[in-house]
C-alpha cells in the first residue's frame, strides 16, 4: 500500500440538490482519496466516481486495486473546509468515515471541529469504532446543531463470507457496540444496510438479524439500498463473487442484465425490510431534521422531506417511474424555496402554489388541504401520505 500527502485546491462538494429521502446532505467533504478497507462492493471504484485517475497518477497502474492500495491524504483539509464552508448557507454535510490512517492523521477530527465552529450539522456513514475517539466533538455537534451516524452494515456475523466482501473492515460486532455507545449518549444512529447483496445477504434470516440487532443497540432506523454494478465496480465485484461462490455469477448476470428483474428483486427485499422495521418499531428511512434551518423555511423543509421519502418509497417498490419523478421534482422545488410556503398560500392562494415549478393541480390541492387543516402540531408536521 502507498500513502501520499498532497494539498488540493478545494475540498467541499456542493450538490445541486439535497440527497432527499436518503442521507439528506447538501454538502460533502472527504479528507482522503481512496479507502483502505477495500470493500469489494464499493461503487466508488466505478469510473464515474473513482478519485484516482491513471493519467494524473501513472503509479496507479502497478496496483491490482488502486482504490484501496493507493491512499492520498489532503493535508490542508481542515483549512480548506473552513474557507469554503463559511461561505455556504447552513445545511447538512456528509463527512467521510474513519479510515485506519485517521488514527495518525486526525484529519476527520479537524474537519469535525470546523463543523462545530461554523454550526454546521453533520452526517457520517461509518465503518469504524475509531470514531469514538472523537466522542467529545460528536457530542458537542449533536448538542449545538445535529449529528447522525449511520453504521455501514451488511450482516451480523463476522465469518469467512463477510470477510470476503469486507476484507479489511472492522468487525460487525465492533460497529454494533459503537452504535450502542452513541445511542447511550443521545446521538441519532442506525444502520445503513447497503448494499444488500443478492443471493448472499438478502435472505429473511439475515435481514431480520440486522434489523433486530440495530434495535437492540439503540439504532433508530435501517436504511437499505441495492448493489450497484456499473462499469469497473462490477468487474471488480465479480472477482470477489467468484471467490465466494462461482455458481452465483450466472444468476447475477441474469439479474443485472435486465433492469426490470433487478427492480422486482429489490422491491421484494424492500418489502422484507419494511416488514421487520415495523415489527421492531424502527424507521425504514432516516428522519429529516429541520431545526437547524431558519424558522421561516422549516415547514418547507419538512414538507419537502415527506415528498422525498415517498418518492424513494415509489422507487424502491418498483412503482411507475413517472410518480417518482413527479414527487422528486416537487420536493426539490419546495426544498429550494426562499419563502415560507405557508406565506405564499396565505397571500396568493392555490394559484401561488401552482406557480411553484413542479407542483401540479393534484399536488397543489393536497398541499392546500394540509395548510387549511393547520400545522398539525407545533412543528407543522406532515405525516399522512401525499398523493399525486
Amino acid at each position: 500500500m502507498v500513502i501520499k500527502s498532497y494539498q488540493p485546491k478545494s475540498i467541499l462538494n456542493v450538490h445541486k440538490h439535497i440527497d432527499g429521502g436518503w442521507f439528506w446532505n447538501k454538502y460533502s467533504a472527504f479528507p482522503y482519496l481512496g479507502c483502505q478497507y477495500g470493500c469489494q462492493y464499493c461503487y466508488w471504484r466505478d469510473e464515474k466516481y473513482n478519485p484516482h485517475k491513471p493519467s494524473r497518477d501513472p503509479e496507479l497502474l502497478k496496483f491490482e486495486d488502486p482504490f484501496s492500495q493507493y491512499i492520498k491524504i489532503k493535508k490542508n483539509a481542515a483549512q480548506l473546509l473552513y474557507k469554503e464552508l463559511s461561505k455556504q448557507p447552513k445545511d447538512l454535510i456528509y463527512l467521510d468515515h474513519y479510515q485506519p490512517i485517521e488514527a495518525k492523521e486526525r484529519l476527520t477530527r479537524s474537519m469535525l471541529q470546523v463543523c462545530l465552529d461554523l454550526d454546521f450539522p453533520v452526517f457520517i456513514n461509518e465503518k469504524s469504532p475509531l470514531l469514538l475517539n472523537d466522542l467529545d466533538l460528536l457530542k458537542e455537534i449533536n448538542k449545538k446543531t445535529y449529528l447522525n451516524v449511520g453504521w455501514s452494515i451488511i450482516t451480523t456475523v463476522d465469518d469467512k463470507t463477510w470477510r470476503i466482501f469486507e476484507p479489511r473492515a472492522h468487525s460487525v460486532r465492533a460497529r454494533f457496540e459503537a452504535m450502542e455507545k452513541l445511542s447511550s449518549q443521545g446521538i441519532l444512529t442506525g444502520t445503513v444496510f447497503m448494499p444488500i447483496l443478492p443471493f448472499v445477504y438478502d435472505n429473511k434470516e439475515n435481514i431480520e438479524n440486522v434489523i433486530r440487532r440495530t434495535k437492540v443497540c439503540g439504532g433508530q432506523y435501517v436504511l437499505e439500498g441495492g448493489l450497484t454494478l456499473w462499469g469497473y465496480c462490477g468487474t471488480h465485484f465479480y472477482k470477489a463473487l467468484e471467490e465466494y461462490k462461482p455458481s452465483l455469477l450466472t444468476k447475477y448476470k441474469r439479474l443485472y442484465d435486465k433492469r426490470n428483474l433487478w427492480q422486482m428483486h429489490m422491491a421484494k427485499v424492500h418489502s422484507m425490510v419494511q416488514k421487520y422495521c415495523r415489527e421492531y418499531n424502527l424507521r425504514d428511512h432516516i428522519p429529516r431534521h429541520v431545526n437547524f434551518f431558519p424558522t421561516h423555511l422549516q415547514y418547507n423543509k419538512k414538507l419537502a422531506g415527506v415528498l422525498f421519502v415517498q418518492a424513494r418509497e415509489i422507487q424502491l417498490s418498483n412503482k411507475p417511474a413517472y410518480k417518482f419523478w413527479a414527487l422528486q421534482k416537487a420536493a426539490r422545488a419546495i426544498d429550494g424555496l426562499d419563502r415560507d410556503i405557508k406565506e405564499i398560500y396565505k397571500e396568493e392562494g392555490e394559484k401561488g402554489l401552482l406557480a411553484i415549478k413542479g407542483i401540479g393541480e393534484r399536488l397543489a390541492k393536497t398541499i392546500t388541504e394540509l395548510l387549511e387543516a393547520g400545522e398539525h402540531g407545533e412543528n407543522g408536521s406532515t405525516s399522512e401520505p401525499i398523493r399525486i
